[in-house]
């Protein structure tokens, strides 16, 4: 009885992941156009800047494989 429940919970889980990705939010991840940068005080910081920051903080990111799966694309969605 228990295994059945178990099978049942499993396979309603499954469903329910396979449904969540037809849902349209959160695929459109594009990056604009750079139009501006800040002066840097030097290459080294920019640098810095650029491997800790940018992914979050520009418009120079690179999406992961997982940001087209859901829920975790509603997750990182850019409002």
């Amino acid at each position: 009885m228990l295994k059945k429940i178990l099978i049942g919970m499993v396979l309603a889980g499954g469903i329910v992941f396979i449904a969540m990705q037809l849902v349209p939010y959160g695929h459109a991840h594009t990056n604009p156009p750079v139009t501006g940068e800040p002066k840097w005080d030097s290459p080294q910081t920019r640098e810095l800047a650029k491997r800790a920051c940018f992914d979050c903080h520009s418009n120079e990111t690179d999406w992961p494989w997982y940001s087209n799966i859901a829920p975790v694309s509603w997750l990182i969605q850019p409002t």
